[in-house]
């Protein structure tokens, strides 16, 4: 085990690869391969915390959970073009990454509570979120166009902070056809019917397979943004 204090500024790009041809080998059912191409994350456990972006400012209310319909996230990431709005990142559903660790359960650890110590550090910088763009204690909803995507790591330091408070990021130039891995999701989850442990419960794969074709198959609807 290789123990992860802290994401370095090219570890989502790192992971996003490396993960992009595991999951391209194991849709292919070559499970070899496949443990070949995750070697270099292999083993992985992130046992760090991160740092808020800026200090809470008084008279500013706590971020609030309110939760968002799995469907809806599915669209939200998928209007996003599975990229974080603010580093600009690749993302990959957590379902997906699930899917993944199905089959790798200890190479490619995950914790469904994100425990440190017993989840792989690329569920932190890849997996995303759907954030409001408007909070709902003033007033926001739960439509898409309220909701943007950020990764786990950049929607916990942004926690409650104004967009304009945070550090700026230089977005650059990225592959508009990036889809999450999703294309492949299928075929991962069909590996881990053969070889792995499944960390979910019954449907849980198929439901997500279902949202992210509903989503695709939706017209495109207004990019969010952090407020």
């Amino acid at each position: 085990m290789t123990e992860v204090l802290e994401l370095s500024a090219t570890a989502t790009e790192r992971y996003a690869t490396v993960l992009a041809g595991v999951a391209s080998r194991l849709a292919d059912r070559d499970f070899i391969a496949a443990e070949a191409q995750l070697q270099p994350i292999a083993g992985e456990r992130w046992v760090g915390s991160l740092r808020l972006y800026a200090s809470p400012v008084a008279g500013v209310p706590k971020r609030l959970g309110r939760s968002v319909a799995d469907r809806v996230k599915a669209e939200v990431f998928a209007k996003d073009s599975f990229r974080c709005t603010y580093c600009g990142g690749r993302a990959v559903p957590r379902c997906v990454l699930v899917a993944i660790s199905d089959v790798f359960p200890e190479l490619f650890s995950y914790h469904p509570n994100f425990a440190r110590g017993k989840i792989h550090p690329a569920f932190w910088a890849l997996a995303p979120e759907a954030d409001h763009v408007i909070a709902h204690s003033s007033g926001g909803t739960n439509e898409p166009s309220n909701l943007t995507t950020l990764h786990t790591t950049c929607n916990t330091r942004k926690s409650s902070t104004a967009r304009s408070a945070l550090p700026p990021v230089v977005i650059g130039n990225h592959d508009a056809a990036w889809d999450g891995l999703t294309a492949v999701y299928p075929g991962v989850v069909a590996a881990g019917e053969e070889h792995g442990v499944r960390h979910s419960s019954l449907g849980y794969h198929a439901r997500w397979m279902k949202y992210f074709s509903d989503a695709a198959s939706r017209p495109d609807v207004p990019v969010g943004g952090l407020p």
